[in-house]
């Protein structure tokens, strides 16, 4: 009994230092994060400020050049020159967001004004004491914020000097900046904002209550302030009452307000020197987010804590179970042996069954891929045997014209006319190598590729088709418009199949454009970045279907003798899907189809 109380005292001590250290680290974190942001807003606030302060810092010393406030400050002889000038003045605080701007001259009277270029304008007292006023006519540049007046509008002043003709300070242009449009973007930031100056007097804040309090003495205050008429003296409030202390490397402030006055009764300070301004902008954060973070942060560790001992407790209960669930787990695992074993043995059997299905299926793509063989090399048999009318006749006409000369040489030579005989036996030689080159084509087109592509000529595979054809379209009446370009074109293919590719399209242009009065095939070759086209254009019918061109034994031929078996296309596709290429048709405007062989292009030097 004495040991369960002692572990459960110490059990209640361990968790209480947990929670403890817990509570703290979270509120470092919380005021860590509050410190963060709360530096981020108070420089983006200053930065604001001081941004907004600087934009009309030049504008004195641009209006102290202008004409009119020179003439008016020199005290030149015109017409209701004053008027004039606040009419100007009145037009550029409008332009820039002035509130106020004035021109005075040397004894701090005001003798333009932007409120002045109305009849209801009120002129301001004389400025002759006002510190930005004074700097202006020693011929610097003088600035100053101050609120001159219970019921004057707060503002910060730039003032520029008016020179005469000698260079001498004759007077000074006076800008107000406006507060309110500052303050009031402010507003709704959760932080305190406030900027106080070198006297500790709040002059700007997103908080009213603040305004013009100050932080220190009071009283060795109220006496620079009357004397430069900067404040109000009866305006000026003491700060409220607050004690200090650090926490983490953090300054917090516990302040006791009114709750009229809408300050956190426990707030992390902080602040920055703003040089340029001659003030320091300060801001207040409310510590409760951290506080409560703490207080949840700990809260979770003592529920963590007390979940631990739960865990603690029901492991004990496990442990006095696990030894019946061992011998529980020892049978089923042997169960579950036999089960995988009798698995494994019909894993074994099925994975013959599959590599036996894979070897069928291999040896069947091994039959397909040779029947396409077959049917590609039939396909160019059929081909040359429509060709072969044509073909025939394009080597009767040299042999009949090598007979012509061989007698007609035998003539001349018993004549003795040897030049003649020479030009016959050239014409001879010109004769067989035409009919040589049509034999070769015709044996290379015949015979059986089954390399492996290659780097191809197109343009060369082009010229070769159309020898072949050549003299079907003479007799046909086809006419070719074939514009070879200015180098070799190279691909990845097959020059044997890539030029069936491109006889059956010729052959397949000129069959569709049969009874045509204009009957015109376009060749042309377009070069791209990623591909190369060979386009074959004619001036037929256009195509019926052209999502089924390509199936096989889909034809809209029906000449008599069998012709148009529908496989010419469906070839042609293979044939380019093998090259890892593509090939599509479709209907131009204006009438006749057109069909784009897209083929891998190969680089000259990798072909080199």
């Amino acid at each position: 009994m004495i040991r369960r109380l002692i572990l459960i005292l110490l059990f209640v001590s361990v968790t209480g230092a947990v929670a403890s250290g817990a509570g703290l680290w979270a509120w470092k974190l919380g005021l860590d994060d509050l410190a963060q942001s709360g530096r981020a807003s108070l420089t983006l606030a200053s930065d604001r400020l001081v941004r907004q302060l600087e934009r009309f810092r030049e504008l004195p010393v641009l209006l102290a050049d202008h004409p009119l406030l020179l003439a008016e400050a020199r005290g030149a002889p015109g017409t209701d020159r004053a008027a004039e000038a606040s009419r100007v003045l009145e037009s550029v605080a409008d332009l820039t967001g002035a509130l106020e701007i004035w021109l005075v001259d040397a004894a701090g009277q005001v003798r333009a004004g932007s409120s002045l270029a109305t009849a209801s304008g009120t002129r301001p007292r004389n400025l002759a004491n006002q510190p930005d006023f004074r700097r202006a006519m020693t011929g610097a540049l003088g600035y100053y914020h101050a609120q001159p007046g219970a019921d004057a509008e707060r503002g910060f002043f730039f003032s520029a000097p008016v020179r005469d003709a000698r260079g001498t300070p004759a007077g000074a242009v006076m800008v107000k900046v406006d507060l309110e449009a500052l303050e009031s973007e402010w507003r709704g930031d959760p932080g305190i904002l406030f900027f106080t100056d070198v006297n500790g007097v709040v002059f700007l804040a997103n908080r009213d209550p603040l305004l013009l309090r100050v932080d220190g003495d009071l009283s060795a205050v109220r006496a620079p302030v009357a004397r430069l008429q900067q404040y109000p003296v009866t305006a000026l409030k003491p700060w409220f009452e607050i004690s200090t202390s650090v926490r983490f490397g953090h300054e917090l402030w516990r302040i006791d307000a009114p709750a009229a006055a809408d300050l956190p009764q426990q707030a992390l300070h902080l602040e920055q020197p703003l040089p340029l301004i001659a003030m320091r902008g300060r801001i207040l954060i409310d510590t409760r987010p951290a506080t409560v973070q703490a207080w949840l942060w700990g809260g979770l560790a003592a529920a963590l804590m007390g979940m631990l001992a739960l865990a603690m407790l029901a492991l004990w209960e496990r442990r006095r179970a696990l030894s019946v669930r061992l011998e529980t787990e020892e049978r089923a695992n042997a169960e579950l042996e036999r089960r995988v074993a009798d698995r494994t043995s019909e894993l074994v059997r099925t994975n013959d069954v599959l590599r036996q299905e894979v070897a069928d299926r291999k040896a069947a793509e091994d039959a397909l891929r040779r029947a396409q063989a077959d049917l590609v090399q039939a396909g160019k048999l059929a081909a040359l045997g429509q060709l072969s009318a044509g073909i025939s006749h394009e080597l009767n006409q040299p042999l009949a014209a090598i007979h012509s000369y061989a007698e007609n040489a035998e003539i001349l030579m018993a004549r003795d006319r040897t030049a003649e005989v020479r030009e016959n036996l050239s014409l001879i030689v010109q004769l067989s190598d035409r009919m040589a080159r049509i034999i070769r084509n015709l044996r290379a087109f015949s015979r059986k590729e089954g390399e492996p592509a290659t780097v191809v000529v197109l343009n060369g595979v082009v010229d070769d088709a159309l020898a072949l054809v050549r003299p079907r379209f003479d007799k046909e009446g086809v006419a070719v418009d074939w514009m070879p370009p200015a180098g070799d074109v190279l691909v990845h293919g097959g020059g044997v199949r890539l030029q069936q590719v491109v006889l059956n399209l010729l052959t397949n242009a000129a069959d569709a454009m049969r009874g045509q009065a204009k009957r015109t095939i376009h060749i042309r070759i377009e070069t791209f970045a990623d591909r190369t086209e060979l386009q074959v254009r004619d001036s037929g019918p256009g195509l019926q279907d052209a999502d089924r061109i390509f199936e096989p034994f889909y034809t809209t031929k029906s000449a008599p003798g069998g012709e148009g078996m529908g496989l010419g296309l469906s070839i042609s596709y293979g044939i380019v899907q093998s090259f890892g290429g593509d090939i599509r048709g479709e209907n131009v405007e204006g009438g006749g189809a057109l069909f784009r062989v897209i083929l891998t292009p190969v680089d000259r030097s990798v072909a080199a």
